[in-house]
């Protein structure tokens, strides 16, 4: 079986996992829209090519206040679950971006034939680009991450300034491709799989008297939507603590899809045939289904999350307080090395 046919194996399986919060497994080719294009080569002679294209395309990388160049070639995409805030069914000047209330990138090694997850807070504050309608950004504001959604012409363009945004509070990353997916879909993730059955670390039983914690429980689709996203009825409101919620169901949603895809090749394909009402994405499945026939699985690094604090600030200016998240620069230059084949430049 081919390297390429291998990373697409990779791609597809852990995109459908994190699903749970936006996406589906895929890989694509031909991404001509960011600065790391890699086509796995066949040749000893097309590796060797296509490895000099990636160093003279990548740009280093910076981390607190380090620069980094990538050891070998390295695909990240990024997924975005979005809110129901916005007004992204209008067209023209009526159109409102939601915010990306869940951020993930899916990082896929292939030298390694591995694959992981950053989980990114949506209430780190960071540099956000204040779209106008015609596409420009005439100013930029310390703003909460999941904001960059807000901006925009359509949901292309919000997608876009999101992953913009993302890029550059991770020093100038490279990334391949976003797959946007509306929260209202995540009960339609848990019915697909027969619902995914999950041990609660939290009391939750103000939303459902069923859900105590340290209960073990096969979630109705509704409870899997309380489970995704409720925040604001919780006793600790942080963010940081949804973040762990979601990483309960993810874990539980893997176990399931893996096993239904060893019965039945097709089951990612039907399911990304599902989503597609709810998705906005700039990556392209190309044979999907022959492709799932004889690919093989990655070794699965886990979910990996950046350390930081969170406290209640006014960083919007909406004369309301809200949470914020401020990064700790060595966990992120930690969690980054984690997934990356990172090198630090010498003097630099």
């Amino acid at each position: 079986m081919s390297e390429k046919k291998k990373t697409m194996r990779a791609v597809i399986e852990i995109i459908i996992a994190v699903l749970v919060i936006i996406a589906v497994y895929f890989i694509i080719r031909g991404m001509d829209r960011h600065d790391v294009r890699i086509q796995q080569a066949a040749t000893e002679n097309e590796t060797q090519r296509v490895w000099k294209e990636f160093q003279e395309k990548t740009v280093s990388i910076k981390l607190h206040k380090k620069t980094w160049k990538f050891a070998h070639p390295v695909q990240t995409y990024l997924f975005i679950g979005t809110d129901k805030s916005g007004n992204e069914d209008a067209e023209g000047e009526e159109y409102h971006g939601s915010m990306a209330d869940a951020l993930m990138l899916v990082v896929v090694d292939e030298e390694e034939k591995a694959y992981g997850i950053l989980q990114l807070n949506r209430d780190t504050i960071t540099e956000v680009p204040m779209l106008l309608q015609d596409g420009s950004a005439n100013a930029s504001a310390q703003m909460q991450l999941c904001t960059a959604h807000w901006y925009g012409k359509d949901k292309a363009a919000s997608c876009g300034n999101t992953v913009e945004t993302v890029s550059k509070m991770l020093g100038g990353l490279p990334i391949d491709g976003y797959y946007a997916l509306k929260m209202d879909a995540m009960p339609l993730l848990n019915h697909e799989v027969g619902g995914v059955t999950v041990t609660l670390e939290d009391d939750m039983t103000k939303l459902d008297p069923a859900m105590k914690k340290g209960a073990t429980l096969t979630l109705t689709d509704r409870q899997a939507e309380l489970l995704m996203q409720s925040r604001y009825a919780m006793d600790d409101d942080r963010n940081t603590q949804r973040m762990r919620r979601q990483q309960i169901f993810l874990n539980a949603f893997m176990k399931k899809i893996k096993k239904q895809n060893a019965g039945d090749v097709n089951a990612t394909v039907k399911l990304y045939d599902r989503l597609r009402p709810y998705a906005t994405t700039d990556i392209k499945m190309n044979d999907l289904t022959a492709l799932l026939k004889d690919m093989q699985g990655y070794t699965d690094k886990g979910i990996i999350t950046i350390d930081g604090t969170s406290k209640i600030g006014e960083k919007l200016h909406d004369g309301k307080k809200h949470w914020e998240f401020y990064m700790d620069e060595d966990s992120l230059e930690t969690s980054m090395k984690q997934l990356y084949p990172l090198v630090q430049e010498k003097g630099k």
